[in-house]
This record gives structure tokens, sequence and C-alpha cells, in this order.
């Protein structure tokens, strides 16, 4: 029989309750229904699996709300599911980060019992209770102001080696790109608190960044909100044991997936094969969305014959986007098509292109050179590593080399190609 866990909780940040939708082109009014409630039922979903697994708490590391003006409905709607947690006797830690800072505007509605938000001007301590034993302290601080740049890591300090201890935190860990650097930390400043789990918001991708002693994870948003936040969105179940080892699963909750489908047409014939290949890719994504409503950007590329059609003869929202969405207002779970991307070439000779003494010979000739290297998996880590995002996907980036790396660097090559060659097409 299976060991009980001493307690579980749930990990979820980024809410953005109320978010508007980004990139949308052409949208139809009952899809932008479905969009405007997503975030809400998203938290739906949490709040569902925090009562079905039967946790002890729920922890939100920030930005619980998209502006720092939170909208009265916005925040009626949470309490509403807040009040849903405390009626199953689940409690709720939660910080506030950039996009709700504690110094923005907020309707006076009263948080339900059982709901516990973290100050701005220090980290407060809050002891979790169980069966007369106190299990766990949770360290906390919010943002008071929106563009926080003080590494807050500074401030937790465990108060007890025997009792398990979590950090929630909203931040930006080892700089990562495309992302605001507020509350910059580094794993050496997480790992140096002696803290045991650090529940981590502001990057929307879930990352695990470490997984043992101490687990640090960032949860990632509960709903994607535009064609960069692709693929599944949610929340994680820990569960902690008497040894203060830790489990962690991650759980979907997003109501629309955001999908990006690159379509090579290098090979196809005429018009007629490539929409019966769009249809194919179409219906392949609404099995990847798994039940959910799906979003999906098709990106044509390759070079072939069909791009000088596609270019001067056709209009990919008139001619194919508006033809895939046909019928989609009748399916249960929707694929909608928010736009069509030509990026193609004209067919071109890439070795006798690979003997141009130029720009673009230089480039093809490199990548022939790595091709040819005695251990390319090797080849390609060292080139890779020297990126700051290797310290946080090496693990990723490393099962990826073992197993495609050869593919890796042909798709290298004719992104490569493509984006030199833009210019020269015509």
């Amino acid at each position: 029989m299976k060991k009980q866990p001493l307690f579980r909780f749930i990990h979820c940040s980024d809410l953005h309750l109320d978010s508007p939708f980004e990139g949308i082109q052409s949208i139809e009014p009952w899809v932008a229904d479905i969009l405007r409630k997503a975030t809400f039922e998203a938290f739906q979903r949490v709040v569902k699996i925090a009562i079905q697994k039967k946790c002890d708490f729920v922890i939100i590391s920030g930005d619980i709300y998209d502006g720092a003006d939170r909208s009265l409905y916005a925040k009626l709607r949470f309490r509403e599911m807040l009040k849903e947690l405390n009626e199953s006797q689940i409690k709720c830690f939660l910080v506030h980060g950039n996009h709700d800072p504690l110094s923005g505007w907020e309707p006076e509605i009263t948080l339900p019992q059982g709901i516990f938000r973290f100050p701005g001007d220090k980290v407060n301590l809050i002891p979790f209770t169980k069966n007369s034993q106190e299990i766990a302290h949770i360290y906390g601080i919010s943002f008071q102001e929106k563009a926080n740049m003080n590494n807050l890591t500074k401030l937790f300090q465990k108060s007890s080696k025997e009792v398990f201890s979590i950090g929630v935190l909203h931040c930006n860990v080892g700089g990562l790109p495309k992302h605001d650097n507020y509350a910059p930390c580094s794993i050496e400043d997480l790992v140096n608190t002696g803290l045991d789990y650090w529940a981590l918001g502001h990057i929307h991708t879930p990352i695990v960044i470490r997984k043992h002693h101490p687990v640090i994870l960032y949860s990632g948003n509960t709903q994607g909100r535009n064609i960069n936040e692709n693929g599944p969105r949610g929340c994680y179940l820990v569960q902690v044991y008497e040894n203060q080892d830790v489990e962690f699963d991650f759980y979907p909750t997003d109501v629309v997936r955001w999908f990006q489908k690159r379509i090579d047409i290098t090979n196809l014939k005429n018009l007629d094969d490539l929409v019966t290949l769009l249809i194919k890719q179409r219906e392949d994504i609404r099995r990847k969305a798994e039940g959910r409503h799906a979003i999906l950007r098709i990106i044509l590329k390759g070079m072939g014959e069909l791009d000088q059609i596609l270019r001067q003869k056709i209009d990919p929202e008139r001619d194919l986007a508006i033809h895939l969405r046909e019928g989609e207002n009748e399916k249960n779970q929707f694929v909608w098509i928010e736009s069509i991307l030509i990026q193609t070439q004209p067919p071109i000779d890439i070795e006798q292109r690979r003997l141009v003494d130029d720009f673009v010979g230089d480039f093809l000739r490199n990548i022939d050179k790595i091709n040819k290297a005695p251990n390319l998996q090797e080849t390609l880590k060292t080139i890779l590593s020297n990126r700051p995002e290797w310290n946080i996907i090496h693990q990723e980036m490393e099962t990826i080399l073992n197993n495609h790396g050869l593919e890796l660097l042909k798709n290298a090559e004719l992104f490569g190609l493509e984006e030199l060659l833009r210019h020269e097409k015509y």
C-alpha cells in the first residue's frame, strides 16, 4: 500500500482573471464569448482539482488579476471560487505580482475566511496546522508596486529545520529572456534560503527548475492568452511526505489551447494538395487539444513551386482561413484558425548555393561542417550551452539532441536559409 502524504497542495500562478486575449483577428462573437470566460473557467478547474484531490491548501504565486485596477466583476468571480475552497476546508495563500500590485485600485470586497494574502512590506510566515500539528511554514511577500527590481529572496529566512518550508514568490530566476526582470534572483539565491519548496510565479510556461531539495517550480499560467503561450497550461499538485520528500504532478486547466503549426510546401504539387494537408492538420490539432478548444496559427514554410501562387494569387485569410473555419461553431471543441502566414521560398539548389562565396554560402558551409563533426550531439551541445537559457532547459535539450540532433540541424539550415534569402526572391 502506497504511503500517504503528510499534506498536499496546489501550486498555481498567473491567473490573469478577466484578461483580454491578444492577437485574434476576424473573430466570431461565439468564439469571443468562450475566450472572455476562459481565464475564470481555468481557475475554476484549479478549484475543482483541489477539492477532488482533497488538498489542504492552494498557493497562488501572483498576477491573480490582469491589471492593477482590477474589475469588480473579476473580484466577485474570484471571491466566489475562493468560497468553494473555504467550504471544502481548503485554505489559500496568495501573493500579488507586477500585474496586480497591492498599490493598485481594488473594490472593497472582503475575502472569505481561510484566505491569506501576504503583505508587500516584508516576508511573512504563516504556519499551517493539521491534526493539531504544525507541519508547514508558508513564507511570502507581495509586490507593493509593479516595477519591483529588488532581489526579494534576500528577505527570506527559514525559521525551523524540522518544519517543511514553502516560499511563495513572483520573480524572474536567472534573467529569463522575453520576461520583465522583476524581483530578479538566481537559483543559488533560492537554494541558499534553506527553504524546501519554491512556488514561483511570473513566467507563464511551466518550468521545473529543480526537482529535489529544494524543489523549485514555475507552475506557469492557468490559461494561455496568446499565440506565444502555446502548449498545456495548468497547475501542480504537490504532495509532501514525512521524510520531506516531494512529489509533484502537472494538471492542465486551460479551456482553450494555442498551437502553431509549420507546414512544409516543398513536396506539394498543387493547391488541392495544400488544402487537403491543411484540413488534416486541423483535425490533428483537434485531437492534440485533448477535449478542449484550440486556436491555431498555420505557418507555410519551405521551398517549392507553390511559393509564387501563394504570394501572388492567394489571400490566405479569404481563400484559406475562412474555408477552414467553416462549421467550427457546430463542433463541441472548435479549432479556430487564427491566421495563415506565408513564409515560403521559391525552389533553390542548396548544394549549388553552398558554393557561392557570400554570407549565405558561408552559413551553409558552416552548417555542413557541423553536420560532418565526429560527434554531432556534443558539437551542438557545445554551441547551445553558451546560451543563458541552457541552465534551465538543458535536460530537455539534451534529450532532443540525443534523439533528434540531425533533424534539429536540418531545420536550422532551412530556417536560416529562408531568412537570409527573404529579400532575394524576386
